[in-house]
């Protein structure tokens, strides 16, 4: 319940809850890695599940944190990091971030940051 809170009041700061990435790190690894579980906080979004309107974003933020936690990958990490703002700042974004264009679809935006990496 708390954590719902805190995730929902983050939204409003990020735009939209499809932003937050999110983690439940575990123990650390001799090799200096954490063990981790990694996810938007979101989660599955499942009532809009199929429909090619969720919002990527926080799915990707997920992975940027689990190859820098989990697989001590940091210029990896980073270079998602950036191509997810090169994409924020272009403007194509879901219709959750209220563009002013087109929203463009999930596939899209994925496409956009795979492009910019």
């Amino acid at each position: 319940m708390f954590g719902d809170i805190l995730s929902d009041e983050g939204a409003i700061l990020a735009g939209s809850i499809g932003m937050l990435p999110s983690a439940s790190i575990g123990a650390k690894k001799a090799n200096g890695a954490w063990t981790g579980l990694y996810e938007p906080v979101h989660g599955s979004a499942p009532d809009i599940a199929g429909q090619n309107k969720a919002n990527p974003f926080g799915a990707i933020g997920s992975v940027a944190a689990l190859l820098e936690y989990s697989f001590g990958l940091l210029e990896e990490a980073a270079a998602v990091n950036r191509a997810t703002e090169t994409v924020l700042s272009s403007g194509r974004v879901t219709a959750d971030l209220k563009p002013a264009g087109t929203p463009a679809t999930t596939e899209q935006v994925g496409e956009a940051v795979c492009q910019a990496l």
